[in-house]
């Protein structure tokens, strides 16, 4: 096991040829990753929602349970008007993958991410 006093003098060594020396910072780690990692739009859309959920029109329309409780009259509705705040807060931060998105495409996403959280409308009246 070499020492880091070793690594760094074949770090200069003509005999080892130069070495790569470590990103001091992780940004600087992050830019040199090979595979560049893209957030799917579930992801992008868990952004979001997290972003929004302090919201209270926006946990207002997530609420309900039962139809008679939901704020437009439908669960399906309320997913919706969901969907549609999180569209517009994608335009806001300019999000244009998630902004250029249906609505029917980003309802089925929050269904995604909801179950990622264990609280879609169907696991909260199940428990």
């Amino acid at each position: 096991m070499q020492n880091a006093e070793t690594n760094v003098a074949n770090a200069s060594d003509p005999k080892h040829g130069s070495v790569i020396a470590l990103p001091p910072t992780v940004s600087d780690l992050i830019e040199q990753r090979k595979s560049k990692t893209k957030k799917t739009l579930h992801d992008q859309v868990e952004d979001l929602h997290l972003s929004l959920w302090e919201n209270a029109a926006y946990q207002a329309l997530l609420d309900a349970v039962y139809p008679e409780q939901a704020i437009e009259g439908s669960l399906f509705a309320d997913d919706f008007e969901a969907a549609r705040m999180i569209r517009e807060a994608a335009k806001k931060k300019g999000n244009a993958y998630v902004a250029g998105q249906k609505l029917e495409t980003l309802r089925k996403s929050l269904s995604v991410v909801l179950r990622r959280y264990g609280i879609s409308r169907k696991e909260r009246r199940d428990s």
